[in-house]
Protein backbone atom coordinates (compact mmCIF):
# COMPACT_ATOMS: atom_id res chain seq x y z
CA UNK A 1 0.00 0.00 0.00
CA UNK A 2 1.39 3.29 -0.71
CA UNK A 3 0.36 6.81 1.02
CA UNK A 4 0.10 9.75 -0.76
CA UNK A 5 2.86 11.52 0.61
CA UNK A 6 5.19 8.63 -0.79
CA UNK A 7 3.88 8.80 -4.10
CA UNK A 8 3.62 12.38 -4.09
CA UNK A 9 7.22 13.79 -1.53
CA UNK A 10 7.58 17.02 -1.01
CA UNK A 11 10.50 18.68 -0.07
CA UNK A 12 8.14 20.93 2.06
CA UNK A 13 6.83 20.47 5.33
CA UNK A 14 3.47 19.41 5.80
CA UNK A 15 1.28 19.34 8.66
CA UNK A 16 1.05 15.14 7.73
CA UNK A 17 4.64 14.84 8.28
CA UNK A 18 4.05 16.26 11.75
CA UNK A 19 1.94 12.88 11.98
CA UNK A 20 -0.29 14.42 14.71
CA UNK A 21 2.51 15.96 17.11
CA UNK A 22 4.91 19.06 18.03
CA UNK A 23 8.46 18.86 16.66
CA UNK A 24 11.66 20.99 18.06
CA UNK A 25 13.46 21.46 15.37
CA UNK A 26 16.81 23.82 15.09
CA UNK A 27 17.18 26.40 12.43
CA UNK A 28 19.99 26.17 10.04
CA UNK A 29 19.10 28.83 7.40
CA UNK A 30 16.47 31.27 6.45
CA UNK A 31 17.17 32.67 2.95
CA UNK A 32 14.30 34.70 0.53
CA UNK A 33 13.57 32.53 -2.26
CA UNK A 34 11.25 33.26 -4.94
CA UNK A 35 8.85 30.14 -5.16
CA UNK A 36 5.24 29.57 -7.07
CA UNK A 37 1.66 30.31 -5.10
CA UNK A 38 -0.97 28.55 -5.39
CA UNK A 39 -1.93 30.76 -8.49
CA UNK A 40 0.85 30.22 -9.57
CA UNK A 41 2.23 33.22 -9.68
CA UNK A 42 6.46 33.42 -8.52
CA UNK A 43 6.75 35.26 -5.15
CA UNK A 44 9.20 35.67 -2.38
CA UNK A 45 9.61 34.06 1.02
CA UNK A 46 11.42 33.22 3.64
CA UNK A 47 12.16 29.12 3.44
CA UNK A 48 13.63 28.32 6.68
CA UNK A 49 15.82 25.34 6.67
CA UNK A 50 16.16 22.66 9.60
CA UNK A 51 19.09 20.73 10.84
CA UNK A 52 18.83 16.91 10.69
CA UNK A 53 16.15 17.59 8.22
CA UNK A 54 16.51 18.19 4.57
CA UNK A 55 13.04 19.13 4.49
CA UNK A 56 12.56 22.70 4.38
CA UNK A 57 9.08 25.25 5.61
CA UNK A 58 8.13 28.14 3.40
CA UNK A 59 6.70 30.88 5.62
CA UNK A 60 3.56 33.07 5.45
CA UNK A 61 3.38 35.97 7.68
CA UNK A 62 1.78 33.98 11.00
CA UNK A 63 5.00 31.63 11.31
CA UNK A 64 6.98 34.57 10.47
CA UNK A 65 5.94 36.58 13.43
CA UNK A 66 5.65 33.67 15.21
CA UNK A 67 9.37 32.56 14.87
CA UNK A 68 10.53 36.39 15.22
CA UNK A 69 8.42 35.95 18.51
CA UNK A 70 9.97 32.38 19.69
CA UNK A 71 13.63 33.95 18.68
CA UNK A 72 13.54 37.53 19.78
CA UNK A 73 15.00 38.40 16.05
CA UNK A 74 13.49 40.47 13.70
CA UNK A 75 16.24 39.93 11.56
CA UNK A 76 15.27 36.44 9.95
CA UNK A 77 19.66 36.30 9.05
CA UNK A 78 19.96 36.11 13.29
CA UNK A 79 17.39 33.02 13.25
CA UNK A 80 19.65 30.10 12.25
CA UNK A 81 20.90 28.23 15.95
CA UNK A 82 17.41 29.33 17.51
CA UNK A 83 15.17 25.84 18.25
CA UNK A 84 11.61 26.29 17.38
CA UNK A 85 8.21 23.75 18.08
CA UNK A 86 6.37 23.10 14.80
CA UNK A 87 2.95 21.52 15.71
CA UNK A 88 0.03 20.60 12.93
CA UNK A 89 -3.59 22.37 13.45
CA UNK A 90 -5.71 23.63 11.29
CA UNK A 91 -6.53 26.90 9.40
CA UNK A 92 -9.90 27.94 7.40
CA UNK A 93 -9.00 29.03 3.64
CA UNK A 94 -11.98 29.91 1.44
CA UNK A 95 -14.55 28.61 3.54
CA UNK A 96 -12.54 25.28 4.04
CA UNK A 97 -10.89 24.02 7.33
CA UNK A 98 -7.29 22.72 6.31
CA UNK A 99 -4.68 21.17 7.88
CA UNK A 100 -1.45 23.30 8.90
CA UNK A 101 2.02 24.03 10.58
CA UNK A 102 2.49 26.81 13.39
CA UNK A 103 4.98 27.97 14.99
CA UNK A 104 5.71 27.95 18.97
CA UNK A 105 8.11 28.31 21.66
CA UNK A 106 9.51 24.89 22.43
CA UNK A 107 7.96 23.42 24.91
CA UNK A 108 9.99 22.04 28.20
CA UNK A 109 10.54 18.84 29.11
CA UNK A 110 9.19 17.61 32.86
CA UNK A 111 12.76 16.38 34.17
CA UNK A 112 14.05 16.13 37.62
CA UNK A 113 16.05 18.50 38.83
CA UNK A 114 20.09 18.12 38.91
CA UNK A 115 21.87 17.74 42.15
CA UNK A 116 22.84 20.78 43.43
CA UNK A 117 26.03 20.27 43.94
CA UNK A 118 26.21 19.77 39.91
CA UNK A 119 28.81 22.32 38.27
CA UNK A 120 27.12 24.45 35.45
CA UNK A 121 29.26 22.92 33.15
CA UNK A 122 28.50 19.53 33.90
CA UNK A 123 24.60 20.53 33.50
CA UNK A 124 25.05 21.77 30.00
CA UNK A 125 26.96 18.63 29.04
CA UNK A 126 23.62 16.69 30.41
CA UNK A 127 21.10 19.55 28.75
CA UNK A 128 23.15 18.90 25.53
CA UNK A 129 22.81 15.01 25.74
CA UNK A 130 19.22 15.72 26.58
CA UNK A 131 18.66 17.60 23.07
CA UNK A 132 19.92 15.12 20.74
CA UNK A 133 17.51 12.11 21.17
CA UNK A 134 14.37 13.71 19.52
CA UNK A 135 13.46 11.87 16.98
CA UNK A 136 12.42 13.44 13.41
CA UNK A 137 9.55 11.86 12.02
CA UNK A 138 10.29 12.96 8.14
Amino acid sequence: MTTRNEAFPSKYLKASDLQGRPVTLRIKDAPQEVLKGFDGQQQTKTVVYFAGTSKKLPLNRTNWNAIADVTGEEDSDRWPGHKIELYPTTTEMNGRELPCIRVRTPSVRATSAPPLAKSDAAAARDDAANDLDDMIPF
